[in-house]
């Protein structure tokens, strides 16, 4: 769980949403009964140090407060010390003995914070315990000089992993230790050892009535079992107290616990009347049996979900995930360009007739929608015909519009899918396993151990590349030895096969080496988290020489792979290595001044790391413009000339007939016309493979050390992987075109990739496993936009880099500006239908499964992450689109340069 509910539960008595997870970095106010609110209504002095989530939840109910933020987690000393410091104050009774407060309380930070960076080993944290113990007997020894008994109560809001992450189900996660303690008359009513096990939302109740207010209304927890008072009578009457409260929570009258409710109620009238012991003792089991089995209810009964929008988004999302498969088949045919000779007239009564289908079906669609909220009564938000929901009603009928059209416009328009009989064995495996995937989920333990499936699809995937080039390779060594005609007519094909046996099956076995040692360094899912894993080893003190050496190859490997794809950039590739050299250096420089990395060298341990930060960022932003300038022509005045030796040098110049050598990019042998489109996509190729860069180094800087070796071994992978997966390759024909299979399995294999990293990283299903210290890499303050980028970029670093590796594929094997846009729509297509269907489908999982007992600790996990996907796929697709707006922008500034330039 996240801290903003626990903070809920414990002060109101009722469970929190999981919703409250995705608000957690900006708590909205809590507008129902709580604690605070019933004490503040009776007078009662209320005082906060602490985490400031407390002031964003219950704002205007403290008569004190110091907040301190909870989200800059580099931080575990000057938060503690924030709330250590008001201690003497407020622990110092005025002269009477009388405490100045009536109810006190100190979040302390600091640990929390140790286990986000550190993990539960961390050396800091038994002097962090000490720390606290020290606060804690401070605070029972002023307690004991007061005029009345005060009540101490430590517990925390949430447990920890070992990983330090927290938001899970696990023991470790879920239960944590409650101490109650008075100053004085108080025996403990447990044995020594493990007391009673209670919930969260009993934590209200029990305040409440120390603070003699009623518990909250919405409050369905019980009193802590060391609170109640010895007197029988006393012990009745607050048991008879809180089984009414619940009781008035609309509790239906015919379940057996009502029934109980009433037994308990006679005996003790009857009790009151008699005095006798036996009809107190049975009042006392029925009151707590009844009282248990209330709060069971409720607990599982406070959420209520809109079954008729969910149903209406579920039947949207279906027709979109449908419309993008059709528009996914149609990009696939051989041809998708559909030539038509139409008059500005005939295309004006086109536009009209579009205009007046359009609104007919909306207007269909938006009666049926109608009439459905009648015929259901339900009473669903949507049907409530205020003006918001208004909007979002008729927003449903126009996406179902589009839809039917997108719908209808497919299926008349896909004719010939043909070009999809080249798809070989390993192409239907990675179709099969990936449509096959989402129903998976109808499993939990399926999506706690999703990490499972995909390392078996990959292996599975690896294993059959395998064997099928060594028995290609057999086959082709056979023919040969025996002097087959086929070998004799085709030399091309001993060139293919030398090029298979000598430079890509060793490296694939090596490759299926090297997975195999990634796969162990985390640890993830569910089941086996208890295992230790390489990672562990590595962090381990006495292996600090081996992580940092993972660390310096990781970096290293980057580099390398970074100033090789600079080979795709334009003209000035000497100053673009040199940059990107300086970020490595300003990386390294990081983990030195952070004290991850050591070195002989100690003045850099005393440089600001957030300056560091700053200047990494300078350069990435300096590379990214440079490329842009010396397309246009900016540099001409610097002196700046081509730099010929780059692989496509030649070809990022314009030329057009009668040109003067006065032209900056002019060349004497090229006397075509304008040469657009090759320049813009030479200008796409050299972005695509810029931003690749520089999504690795920054992956570098956010990772973990003992995870930065997996930057290079993304790119890695998906190099050798498309060399594997390409089809004229191995088995294609001659004369056949490969197009349209090679970009659906270029695709769907990046993305295995991708997902594949994602869970070699260490993350999961479970929200202990996101990493917020990688949130604060650079930031000297908290700020939730450059936050929640930053964890999130390095959450899905794998999918990340494995996406930005695919486009500078398809860029650079793109002949034509036409081809390279063909191969990017068919693509994107792809992808997009591959996420929508995945949310589709365990939309629908969800939803069957919304009372299931892992609904909150495995089924809503899973939901965010993928909400969070799509987020981010949208993101990824956006940023396509604006590398082609900007080669279409560049290109005309360019030209009205050049044209300047003659003048």
């Amino acid at each position: 769980m996240s801290g903003v509910q626990c903070r809920k539960a414990m002060m109101t008595g009722s469970v929190s949403t999981f919703a409250d997870v995705a608000l957690n970095f900006g708590a909205p106010a809590v507008r129902g009964d709580s604690v605070l609110r019933v004490a503040n209504a009776r007078g009662r002095r209320t005082v906060m140090y602490g985490d400031d989530t407390w002031l964003r939840l219950f704002p205007g109910l403290w008569s004190e407060y110091d907040g301190t933020t909870s989200f800059y987690v580099t931080d575990y000393t000057e938060v503690d010390n924030n709330v250590t410091r008001h201690l003497d104050k407020v622990l110092t009774p005025d002269e009477k003995k009388k405490p100045t407060f009536d109810f006190l309380v100190l979040h302390y930070l600091g640990l929390d914070h140790i286990g986000h960076l550190e993990g539960a080993r961390s050396p800091k944290i038994k002097p962090k315990l000490q720390e606290m113990d020290e606060i804690v007997k401070k605070i029972f020894t002023a307690m004991q000089t007061w005029d009345r008994n005060g009540v101490l109560i430590v517990c925390g809001d949430h447990g920890m992993r070992d990983a330090g992450g927290h938001g899970g189900a696990t023991p470790s996660e879920v239960l944590v230790p409650l101490v109650l303690a008075r100053s004085s008359d108080f025996e403990c009513p447990h044995p020594l050892g493990p007391g009673p096990t209670v919930a969260q939302v009993d934590v209200a109740p029990s305040v409440a009535w120390l603070l003699g207010a009623p518990p909250p209304g919405d409050s369905g927890g019980r009193l802590l079992p060391a609170l109640l008072p010895q007197d029988p009578r006393q012990h009745l009457y607050l048991l008879h107290v809180l089984s009414s409260h619940a009781v008035k929570q609309d509790i239906p009258t015919n379940t057996e616990f009502y029934k109980q409710f009433q037994r308990a109620e006679q005996q003790f009238a009857h009790y009151l009347a008699t005095g006798q012991q036996s009809a107190a003792k049975i009042a006392k089991e029925f009151y707590e049996e009844s009282l248990a089995k209330m709060s069971e209810y409720l607990t599982q009964t406070k959420t209520e979900f809109d079954l008729f929008a969910i149903g209406v988004a579920i039947v949207l999302l279906y027709a979109i995930a449908i419309s993008l498969l059709l528009v996914t088949l149609y990009s696939l045919q051989p041809d998708t360009r559909r030539k038509s000779s139409i008059t500005s007239r005939s295309h004006q009564r086109s536009s009209i007739g579009s205009m007046i289908a359009f609104l007919v079906i909306f207007c269909i669609c938006s009666a049926i929608l109608i009439t459905s909220c009648f015929i259901t009564e339900t009473k669903s938000q949507l049907c409530n015909f205020e003006s918001f929901w208004v909007l979002g009603l008729f927003a449903a009928s126009s996406m179902f519009t589009i839809t039917y059209f997108l719908i209808k416009t497919g299926i008349e328009r896909i004719k010939d899918l043909s070009l999809l009989n080249e798809l070989n064995a390993i192409d239907m495996l990675l179709i099969g396993a990936t449509l096959f995937h989402c129903w998976s989920f109808f499993g939990t333990s399926f999506i706690e151990e999703e990490h499972m499936t995909w390392y078996f699809f990959w292996n599975t995937l690896m294993f059959f590349v395998l064997v099928r080039t060594v028995v290609i390779l057999l086959m082709y060594l056979s023919k040969r030895l025996t002097g087959a005609t086929e070998v004799q007519e085709k030399p091309e094909l001993q060139q293919r096969m030398s090029a298979v046996g000598v430079g890509i099956l060793p490296k694939w076995v090596l490759l299926i080496a090297l997975h195999r040692y990634l796969r162990t360094m985390n640890q993830t899912g569910d089941r086996w988290l208890f295992l230790p894993d390489t990672a562990d080893w590595l962090n381990a003190p006495e292996n600090v020489f081996y992580l940092q050496a993972h660390l310096v190859v990781g970096t290293i490997g980057t580099l390398v792979i970074c100033l090789r794809n600079l080979r795709f950039l334009n003209n000035v590739r000497h100053i673009q290595s040199m940059l990107t050299i300086a970020a490595v250096v300003c990386v390294l420089c990081y983990r030195i001044a952070s004290n991850t990395l050591e070195t002989p060298i100690d003045d850099i341990k005393t440089w600001d790391p957030v300056k560091i930060v700053d200047v990494f960022w300078a350069i990435l932003i300096a590379q990214f413009l440079l490329e842009i300038v010396s397309y246009i022509g900016i540099l001409k005045s610097c002196g700046l000339q081509p730099t010929r030796n780059n692989q496509s040098a030649n070809k990022f110049e314009y030329s057009k007939p009668k040109a003067k050598s006065e032209d900056y990019f002019y060349d004497n042998l090229m006397e075509e016309p304008w040469n657009v489109d090759e320049v813009k996509l030479n200008l796409v190729r050299g972005l695509s493979h810029l931003m690749l860069n520089d999504l690795m180094l920054i992956v570098c800087l956010l990772m973990r050390p003992h995870n930065v070796v997996m930057v290079p071994s993304v790119f890695v992978t998906c190099v050798l992987t498309s060399q594997c997966m390409d089809h004229k390759l191995l088995d294609s024909k001659s004369g056949k075109k490969t197009e349209v299979a090679d970009i659906l399995s270029r695709t769907l294999v990046h993305m295995w990739i991708g997902i594949l990293f994602f869970f070699y990283q260490g993350n999961s299903n479970s929200l202990s496993s996101v990493d917020l210290g990688s949130g604060y890499v650079g930031l000297r303050e908290y700020c939730p936009v450059r936050v929640a980028l930053r964890m999130g970029l390095h959450a899905y670093a794998g999918p990340a880099i494995a996406g930005a590796a695919l486009f500078a594929t398809i860029a650079r094997h793109s002949e034509t500006w036409d081809t390279y846009l063909q191969a990017i729509w068919r693509s994107t297509n792809i992808l997009a239908a591959h996420r929508v269907y995945c949310v589709v489908v365990y939309c629908v999982i969800a939803t069957i499964f919304r009372d299931h007992l892992f609904v909150w600790s495995v089924f809503s996990p899973k939901l965010l992450y993928d909400f969070v996907a799509t987020i981010f796929s949208l993101q990824a697709l956006a940023t396509i689109a604006q590398l082609q707006f900007l080669a279409h922008t560049t290109n005309y500034l360019a030209r009205m340069f050049t044209y300047k330039s003659r003048l």
